[in-house]
């Protein structure tokens, strides 16, 4: 771990622009994990503390950009403009209901406890500031004081602990190295199944729809009988 550490502090001079480009990109629903690149800035400001300031300057612009990305896009499907699917997906009929209501009931509390939350639920709630049409200013002001609580206290965390977050970084990396191709791995089998089910299913609508037509030809026989006599 030193040596990927090491890497990037003395190769990756523009790491900071580099984590703040991941981040505006996270606001396209890009799977880039935000808490990731958190605690990467932080190990290499441990091992580099000139990229102290400039790491967390990157985090923090960027995880802000990336949540005004959001939250016009969901203003953007509220309005019915933005119709692609990758985009909506984020924004399930559930947790659109879910959030919407823990909006309108405690408000900014519910933008400090989601910016804890991963696995898309941040991206959710911006996305419904913006669908529900919660104004800008509010949503800027309550965003903005939540992703300095949430960013602050992870990126000092791993600051305070240092050697220790090495450590556990490795643990987290080789559980994220096993998720991430067990994903993968279950994407390609559910496209899969997904095209035979498809196939399965053209091939019987398309029997079915034979039959009919067979069926129909066979019932219209008599009646050109009757005619016939």
């Amino acid at each position: 771990m030193d040596s990927i550490i090491a890497f990037f502090s003395s190769y990756f001079t523009y790491w900071p622009l580099v984590c703040f480009f991941a981040l505006v990109l996270a606001g396209f629903n890009l799977p880039i994990s935000e808490d990731v690149l958190i605690v990467m800035s932080a190990l290499i400001a441990y091992e580099d503390n000139s990229l102290l300031i400039p790491n967390y300057i990157a985090l923090y612009a960027g995880i802000y950009i990336s949540d005004i990305i959001c939250y016009w896009m969901g203003r953007l499907i509220g309005k019915g403009v933005l119709k692609i699917k990758f985009f909506t997906k984020a924004l399930s009929d559930s947790k659109m209901e879910f959030l919407s209501k823990k909006l309108e009931k405690h408000g900014f509390l519910t933008f400090i406890v989601t910016r804890f939350v991963p696995f898309g639920m941040r991206n959710a709630l911006f996305m419904t500031s913006g669908f529900t049409v919660l104004p800008f200013p509010k949503f800027m002001l309550f965003d903005g004081i939540a992703a300095i609580i949430s960013s602050l206290t992870l990126y000092s965390l791993v600051l305070f602990i240092g050697e220790s977050a090495q450590e556990g970084f490795k643990i987290v990396g080789i559980v994220l190295f096993i998720i991430i191709w067990s994903a993968v791995l279950v994407f390609v089998i559910k496209k899969i199944i997904d095209h035979k089910k498809k196939k399965k299913i053209a091939s019987m609508q398309k029997t079915g729809a034979h039959e009919v037509a067979e069926s129909s030809e066979v019932e219209e026989m008599p009646v050109k009988q009757v005619g016939e006599r």
